[in-house]
């Protein structure tokens, strides 16, 4: 028999893709970050029991996040798949005029304060 050379996660990760009864749970640690575990419940012989497939204590928490949503089936789409450029304006003109009205003095460079807009509008 040979050695086995993948982790302990993915050694379970193909009976448990489709496992519905994986969670991902936080385990108190005394004055520590918690730590993070993702964990499978079972029965045997009538008795609820759960074992430990990974400790995700160390994963950053997009990723945690992201095996959280996936443990209660959620769908997860990439954000740059889920939107397409349907049209885009030129803007190049706009920004022209803009420039030449700023050379111009017609417009302030900056955004005006908020003390000068209300002395403006209340004279």
């Amino acid at each position: 028999m040979e050695p086995c050379s993948r982790s302990i996660f993915d050694q379970h990760f193909d009976r448990v893709i489709d496992n519905e009864d994986m969670y991902v749970t936080e385990v108190p640690n005394r004055g520590a970050k918690p730590t993070v575990l993702l964990r499978e419940s079972y029965r045997e012989q009538g008795k609820v029991k759960s074992r430990t497939l990974a400790n995700l204590t160390n994963l950053p928490a997009h990723l945690l996040d992201a095996v959280k949503r996936a443990a209660k089936d959620e769908v997860l789409v990439n954000a740059a798949d889920s939107f397409g450029i349907e049209r885009s304006r030129h803007h190049g003109h706009v920004q022209a005029v803009l420039g030449a009205m700023r050379r111009l003095a017609w417009i302030s460079s900056s955004p005006p304060s908020h003390a000068a807009s209300e002395t403006s509008s209340s004279g």
